[in-house]
């Protein structure tokens, strides 16, 4: 029978556990630096088919959406039909600015947020436009003096109607508040404005009287009118049609009377 040196044989075992060892944490070996990239590799797998796992559709869907606003114009119908295409599918990998996106195209409402809210659940808030007036044939114009095109028939009587070449709404409604504060003292309400393709003002006043001013200094014109009116023309207002404010140093009246009525009683042309 063969005879085994044990002793020889655990000092082979001794000697390539050691040299393993020194292989393995010897970081100047190739065998070390291949043994990192390929942990490194099975890693990123690992975790590719995690995240693959973890935003599939069916692994968290979404449960439901909830809705938060003033259903004052705005429908649940609406707000359902402009994100039911865009709340499928994963939890985590919903697109909220594209939500977010299609509930403002939503022509009554202003401005809207989104949210994930646990466990599976899209939480959508919303506000509603808040119109200031009415502007040229089918427009509106909000707080923030944009653009609104309702796709409803929607009247409101109450607000002012305000027109004026493309792209000047803006500066119009500004002008429109401007002119409004001018004309508190005299308790008159604006009650439309039109800027002409000249930059002409005319204002339309709720007394039935228009108010016609150039681009040059129109708010003095009108702080003159108002110091003036009460003393020399607001006995006669409702037989007044027109007041042209385009002069240097005073204003022309124009009447829905024959001048000749009430020439006797008041100028026609009022200086300062």
């Amino acid at each position: 029978m063969a005879r085994v040196n044990r002793r020889h044989t655990t000092k082979l075992r001794i000697g390539f556990t050691k040299r393993l060892s020194n292989l393995l944490w010897d970081d100047s070996t190739p065998f070390r630096a291949g043994m990192t990239m390929l942990a490194a590799l099975v890693l990123l797998v690992f975790a590719a088919l995690m995240l693959d796992w973890f935003l599939r559709a069916d692994t968290f869907p979404i449960a439901n959406v909830n809705f938060e606003g003033r259903f004052e114009h705005v429908t649940r119908d609406h707000l359902v039909a402009a994100v039911k295409d865009h709340v499928r599918g994963n939890f985590f990998a919903a697109d909220l600015d594209s939500v977010k996106e299609h509930v403002e195209s939503i022509p009554w409402v202003y401005r809207a947020s989104v949210r994930r809210q646990w466990p599976r659940d899209l939480h959508i808030r919303f506000e509603e436009q808040k119109l200031v007036s009415q502007w040229g044939e089918g427009a509106w114009l909000n707080h923030a003096g944009e653009l609104v095109r309702l796709n409803s028939a929607y009247t409101a009587p109450d607000l002012p109607q305000l027109q004026g070449p493309e792209d000047t709404h803006a500066h119009v409604l500004a002008r429109y508040q401007d002119f409004s504060k001018l004309l508190q003292p005299v308790a008159m309400r604006i009650v439309g404005v039109t800027l002409t393709p000249r930059r002409t003002w005319r204002l339309q006043l709720d007394t039935g009287v228009t108010l016609v001013l150039e681009r040059e200094n129109p708010d003095a014109k009108i702080k003159r009118f108002a110091r003036i009116y009460r003393q020399a023309l607001a006995k006669h207002e409702s037989k007044i049609k027109q007041v042209d404010l385009r002069y240097t140093n005073g204003f022309a009246v124009e009447w829905l009377v024959p001048p000749a009525a009430v020439v006797s009683t008041v100028n026609l042309t009022v200086t300062q």
